[in-house]
């Protein structure tokens, strides 16, 4: 087991009582929660304080992580009303993330161009949605973005064989419906018309 382990083989039976005690309001959240300190020496502390009568888990949790960063979306329009477009074009920026910047969560898998995500309580792509993703860019014009998450997928084949279903170590497991064809068409297309 290393440190890239997925979270339940990093934390074992913490993982599975955090979940099953349903501490946060989502199965996701704890997976990507940051970890204070070594995942061995919280799962080492965890055995031997959790049988004490005055043991408390969602304190010992909130003692040995951080909860991911949340992304609350706020959209200035200065007022005006927004066309769907508009309001679109003005998401993107929202929902794209820094690939340099998301270096210090434990289960994401690295990869070097920015990226963009489903909706704001993510930190992490998917396969398949960023495909119907990458077809709203086309619409705004986003080629270079489109680009860098196709150099994204690509690195991920190399590094890990497959596409996972989303950028987590614990989603190495499983992929999804394959798509990078269709990425990779779609981005000819658009190259080959400028």
């Amino acid at each position: 087991m290393t440190v890239n382990s997925p979270p339940d083989e990093l934390y074992e039976e913490l993982f599975a009582d955090v979940q099953l005690a349903r501490i946060f309001p989502d199965s996701k959240t704890f997976p990507d929660c940051i970890p204070l300190r070594s995942p061995s020496d919280i799962l080492a502390s965890y055995r031997q304080i959790r049988d004490a009568p005055e043991f408390n888990l969602k304190t010992f949790v909130k003692n040995n992580f951080n909860e991911p960063e949340s992304f609350n979306l706020v959209l200035d329009n200065d007022g005006q009303s927004w066309t769907i477009v508009e309001h679109c074009q003005a998401l993107w920026s929202y929902l794209t993330r820094n690939a340099h910047l998301m270096t210090n969560d434990p289960s994401l898998l690295p990869v070097p161009n920015d990226f963009v995500v489903p909706g704001g309580r993510f930190r992490e792509f998917y396969y398949w949605d960023s495909y119907f993703i990458m077809l709203g860019l086309k619409e705004s014009d986003y080629v270079n973005l489109i680009s860098n998450m196709v150099s994204n997928f690509a690195y991920l084949m190399r590094t890990h064989g497959h596409i996972p279903n989303g950028n987590r170590n614990y989603y190495l497991g499983r992929s999804q419906p394959p798509f990078f064809s269709f990425m990779v068409e779609l981005l000819d297309s658009l190259l080959t018309d400028q």
